[in-house]
């Protein structure tokens, strides 16, 4: 990993910062009717507000990020996290910083005494799949999104149980 790469824990006030950067790496990689595109800087700052988020940097650069909201877990039981948005800039896309985003904001999700994680992949990114089940989550049908999507097939869920030692 290149030493110049850092990753910091986004603020509510990075909500301009964070929504334009997803945006950006959106852009030409999902629909154009994804939920993304609706964003505000507004609804971003919001939702780091009622969770967390991280940036990831070269140098001061950034150039990735992914934020996250609590909801309730399986069976509306317990305090999860919600992983959303994770994302990097093309040139820096099959470098593991994807997992490095997701690993900070899961460790965000356990100091907030999350037990677990969901996430959804959506529809058109079904290679992503493999990616997180690489990473521990598993398929979970019964995955509620906070902001789910009715102009889009529904996507498919997923979960992951925090462990003592995760």
């Amino acid at each position: 990993m290149n030493d110049q790469i850092a990753i910091r824990r986004a603020s509510p006030a990075d909500g301009f910062l964070v929504e334009g950067l997803t945006r950006r790496i959106w852009a030409g990689r999902v629909s154009p009717e994804s939920t993304v595109f609706s964003e505000t800087p507004e609804t971003v700052a919001a939702q780091l507000t009622k969770g967390g988020g991280a940036v990831l940097l070269d140098r001061e650069m950034p150039v990735g990020s992914g934020r996250w909201v609590p909801v309730p877990g399986p069976s509306r039981q317990g305090l999860w996290m919600e992983v959303k948005r994770i994302g990097v800039l093309e040139a820096y896309r099959k470098r593991g910083y994807g997992e490095l985003i997701l690993k900070a904001l899961e460790e965000q999700g356990r100091e907030a005494g999350a037990e677990g994680s969901q996430l959804a992949v959506r529809h058109d990114q079904v290679r992503l799949v493999d990616f997180y089940a690489g990473l521990g989550y598993v398929l979970a049908d019964d995955v509620e999104l906070t902001t789910p999507n009715p102009r889009s097939p529904p996507p498919i869920g997923m979960r992951k149980r925090f462990g003592m030692n995760a």
